[in-house]
């Protein structure tokens, strides 16, 4: 089921991650890794990511798909929930 409280789990634990990793974006494979780590969503072995991508294809279907996450060609990247707020702020100004 998709609702508001998952994604904003998901967001949390993985903006949590990549701040402690150092990194800006990440792709679903190590997100799903993270997010199994932690127990928020379990990941499948023989094809990783892949619990995932099929939440993200639910979202981006109902069209509910946050703006820090993109699909290019096959591969979804999520970048940090709140850089993305930050720079919408900033642009107006320039």
């Amino acid at each position: 089921m998709i609702n508001s409280l998952n994604m904003e789990k998901i967001q949390s634990c993985l903006d949590d991650y990549m701040v402690r990793i150092g990194k800006v974006e990440i792709n679903e494979i190590e997100a799903n890794r993270e997010l199994a780590r932690t127990g928020i969503m379990t990941d499948d072995m023989e094809s990783p990511g892949k619990p995932l991508r099929n939440f993200l294809r639910k979202l981006r279907d109902t069209n509910l798909l946050p703006k820090n996450i993109r699909q290019i060609n096959c591969a979804w990247f999520i970048k940090h929930s709140k850089l993305v707020t930050k720079v919408q702020q900033i642009l107006p100004f320039l």
